[in-house]
């Protein structure tokens, strides 16, 4: 039964650009896990707890939908470029840099994703 759906899986994961969108929402589960659990000795709230939450949110989102509607991918790559400088400095160091660092090579990896064509026969090419 796992071996018959191996070659979907494998199909599906292969035709979008799957690392982009799981690392945007790595970084944003991240981010927001940072927020919401705190260390201890360092508590975030107000701002940049709220902006934590939004950002994490938004990098969700737009993993999402590079897996979901692979043709989005430049605006969802970009908006999450964008939106990972922005959580430098808005959101405790970009969760304390792991977030951003994800989610910045989430975003490059989404910008460069290129869809593979179909194998080309030889009487096509003829």
């Amino acid at each position: 039964m796992i071996t018959a759906r191996r070659p979907d899986w494998r199909r599906w994961r292969r035709s979008r650009p799957f690392a982009a969108g799981l690392l945007l929402g790595l970084g944003g589960v991240e981010l927001i896990c940072v927020s919401w659990v705190g260390l201890g000795f360092l508590r975030f709230a107000g701002t940049a707890g709220a902006a934590s939450w939004t950002l994490g949110t938004l990098f969700v989102v737009a993993g999402v939908t590079t897996w979901r509607n692979p043709a989005l991918r430049y605006f969802s790559g970009a908006l999450a470029a964008v939106l990972s400088l922005v959580s430098l400095v808005a959101a405790n160091l970009g969760g304390l840099l792991l977030g951003f660092l994800l989610t910045a090579v989430g975003s490059a990896l989404a910008l460069a994703w290129i869809p593979q064509r179909a194998p080309s026969t030889a009487e096509e090419e003829a």
